[in-house]
């Protein structure tokens, strides 16, 4: 059976589990190769369940599905632990309902339903738990950093395992200013193990690399950064080592007879395995070895092996107990058996961080769900959502980016997973992104979407590399994207988008991390994305909170993300319909795009980015124009606290201190004890001031406080302070005075 691009099988069946023949609500399944698709699925105990395979295109839940021919199958569950592996092969045609084997089958299943009538079977309820990942506190609003340490701090490509310690680590000391300005809250080194080559060729888990330091350095960095409240996790590279690494080179000499024999896959022929090993040159005997990708260079370990983990988890608890680390990202983690990462992960929970020491697997394809839940990895990288986001831009196709959240929203909701769109594997996003305007769009869906975002290095300014500019052997290319960071104090020596793209990263993570409805707190619920067409996209995320008096659930916050990789305005403008009953599509209240700003020392214009809400709920997010993105955001309002404040006292007669200043005085006492994030309640005091207190335009200026303009008798609200309104007769009052 062939399927096509964007094709998947489902598994669907007459139980509720199934999709009760429902495609779009069946069991999805992984392709493995060729025609070869699989699944696990959790059934009910003691049951005779009817299913049969679809062919689904796409996951729109009212796309194209076409069915497998031929009879129901039927699977008999046994009690509630028993596990049972099925290999059907698709059949074709209708064989009718007179089929001697279809009426057989119809028989049975009447028969069981005969006697348990509307029985769904025992443990049906367990088995409708979706799988969840409880991410440890400290990273659930993390931003996080990439950094690949050989290539960022320009160290030689190969390791001559002769030279002197290099202490290049030291370098971060300078960017340290940089990585705090940008919003980061971790950083995520690519491999520091001692190694040969481009780090993933590791020879000893217990040292860093020559090339980059000691372990005393390292120690003292992870210090430093933890000081600047910046979390670090480290790349465990576990599944293969380097030829360099002290049991293979002791089968090297050994051979099989080894006592690390059983610590790798190993064959007598050299056709068992890609790589060889002579061990007599005489006799040209030797070993085939099992390695990472047909590299000979990356030996694979055998994690079933005893001794092999128990080495692992020691490289852990090292790590995490002896130096000081936030958590791991576990290279190719999708091609190790999920019980070896259950054993880690209990490892680590039993590290001085307990449940706060963070795993993160490296998922390139599959069903995360394998990899990813509360008893395995905290989360895994989203590579399939990099690949959307880059594409849809690209191919100018956003139907592509709707099906991929579509995908998401089906098979992993319950997890919240690594977003990225550049890492050391990967081209670098200025590279990628075939049209400049729209690395906003980019960052928009990195920063503001669900997910945990991470920036690869120099990603922020526009650093360019693909593995087509890459001259190092060792890296297959990829070294274009590993090149030397650049001085983060020295603009002059950045792109020429640099500066831009500095300032737009460091607002996006801003408002990520002042408005919790664009991070993990922030729905993104399906039905919530709307796609208008090729180029323009909507998604809207919602924070729900229970009000504390009426103990029901309430919409305290709206995000929208109206996107436009079209090179032409939108016309008519994209219409945004908000939930019935919620307080943010009430009629007259007001969104504020969070992106406009207005040219460097002058004052928005009254209104501008606010888009207020029409009748039915109904926003109208335009004009939108040519490759454009909107940041749309309402919140509740607070509500206003306005304790009782000791006035403070007026300056006694031929006191030194002006009027003026006796003013400001006053009014930094209400700013600072006044909440003030509701416009629809005044706050009032009396204040003593004359006119003369003005500056010539008739502005009382205050340093780093609210502005008042003197109009007509009264103190009233300057246009660019509609927070805390203070209303007063001062003419009168200073007459009285007088008197």
């Amino acid at each position: 059976m062939e399927t096509n691009f964007g094709d998947h099988l489902a598994i669907v069946g007459k139980h509720p589990l199934l999709g009760e023949w429902v495609p779009s609500k069946g069991v999805p399944m992984d392709w493995v190769e060729g025609t070869r698709w699989t699944a696990t699925v959790y059934l009910p105990e003691f049951s005779l369940l009817q299913y049969k395979y679809v062919v689904r295109q796409g996951w729109n839940p009212n796309g194209e599905a076409r069915w497998q021919g031929g009879p129901d199958r039927i699977v008999a569950t046994g009690n509630h632990h028993t596990e049972q592996s099925i290999r059907d092969v698709w059949t074709d045609g209708d064989w009718g309902a007179e089929n001697p084997t279809c009426k057989a089958l119809n028989a049975a299943i009447a028969a069981f339903d005969e006697v348990r009538p509307g029985d769904l079977g025992y443990g049906a309820e367990s088995s409708t738990i979706k799988n969840t990942a409880t991410l440890p506190e400290w990273a659930r609003n993390a931003v996080f950093y990439q950094i690949f340490p050989l290539g960022y701090f320009g160290a030689p490509t190969v390791n001559d395992q002769k030279s002197k310690v290099a202490p290049r680590l030291k370098q971060i000391r300078e960017h340290y200013k940089h990585l705090e300005e940008l919003g980061v809250d971790a950083v995520y080194f690519s491999p520091l193990f001692e190694s040969g080559t481009h780090g993933y060729d590791t020879f000893d888990y217990f040292e860093i690399d020559r090339r980059l330091g000691d372990v005393k350095l390292f120690k003292q960095i992870v210090k430093e950064l933890h000081e600047h409240g910046i979390k670090v996790v480290l790349d465990g590279v576990f599944n293969h080592t380097g030829t360099g690494h002290f049991a293979f080179k002791d089968l090297t000499i050994n051979g099989p007879n080894s006592q690390y024999a059983g610590w790798y896959h190993l064959g007598a022929r050299k056709a068992d395995f890609e790589g060889y090993c002579v061990v007599d040159d005489m006799s040209d005997s030797g070993f085939s070895y099992d390695c990472w990708e047909g590299h000979p260079v990356l030996p694979r370990l055998n994690l079933e092996n005893h001794d092999v983990k128990q080495h692992i988890f020691d490289v852990a608890r090292f790590w995490v107990d002896e130096v000081g680390i936030d958590g791991w990202r576990l290279d190719v983690a999708h091609e190790i058996e999920p019980d070896f990462w259950r054993e880690f992960r209990a490892v680590c929970d039993n590290t001085r961080l307990g449940k706060d020491c963070l795993l993160v697997g490296e998922m390139i394809h599959g069903n995360y769900n394998y990899w990813v839940g509360d008893d395995r990895l905290h989360s895994g990288t989203n590579y399939q959502m990099s690949h959307a986001t880059w594409f849809s831009l690209n191919d100018r196709n956003y139907e592509y980016f709707y099906n991929a959240l579509l995908r998401e929203n089906c098979l992993f909701s319950g997890l919240t997973l690594v977003n990225f769109l550049g890492n050391h594997d990967v081209p670098r996003v200025a590279s990628n992104i075939t049209n400049p305007k729209h690395y906003l769009h980019a960052m928009v869906v990195l920063l503001l979407m669900k997910g945990i975002p991470c920036l690869y290095y120099g990603d922020e300014f526009g650093m360019e590399g693909t593995p087509a500019d890459g001259t190092d052997e060792h890296s297959g290319g990829d070294d274009a994207m590993r090149r030397p960071m650049l001085d983060c104090a020295k603009p002059a020596t950045w792109p020429a988008v640099g500066v831009s793209r500095v300032a737009l990263n460091k607002k996006l993570i801003k408002i990520r991390r002042e408005h919790p409805v664009f991070g993990i707190d922030g729905t993104q619920d399906i039905e919530d994305i709307q796609l208008l067409s090729n180029d323009q996209i909507i998604v809207t995320r919602y924070v729900k909170e229970t009000d504390p008096k009426t103990k029901k659930e309430e919409v305290t916050a709206v995000g929208c993300l109206v996107f436009n990789c079209g090179d032409y305005s939108v016309d008519p403008w994209p219409e945004i319909t908000l939930p019935h009953g919620i307080a943010a599509a009430r009629k007259g209240e007001k969104f504020t795009d969070l992106l406009v700003e207005s040219p460097p020392g002058t004052v928005p214009a009254p209104g501008a980015g606010q888009f207020l809400v029409n009748d039915g709920g109904k926003i109208y997010a335009g004009p939108l124009g040519p490759d454009s993105v909107k940041v749309l955001l309402w919140e509740k309002p607070k509500p206003i606290v306005v304790p009782k404040t000791k006035a403070t006292p007026l300056a006694a007669k031929g006191s030194t201190m002006n009027v003026a200043a006796e003013l400001t005085a006053q009014l930094d006492a209400i700013g600072k004890t006044t909440t003030t994030t509701a416009t629809t309640t005044t706050a009032t005091a009396r204040i003593d001031a004359a006119p003369s207190a003005l500056d010539p335009n008739g502005d009382l200026v205050r340093n780093g406080g609210s502005l008042r303009t003197w109009s007509e008798r009264q103190w009233v609200p300057h246009p660019n302070d509609a927070q805390l309104q203070v209303a007063d007769d001062a003419r009168a009052e200073e007459e009285r005075r007088r008197r």
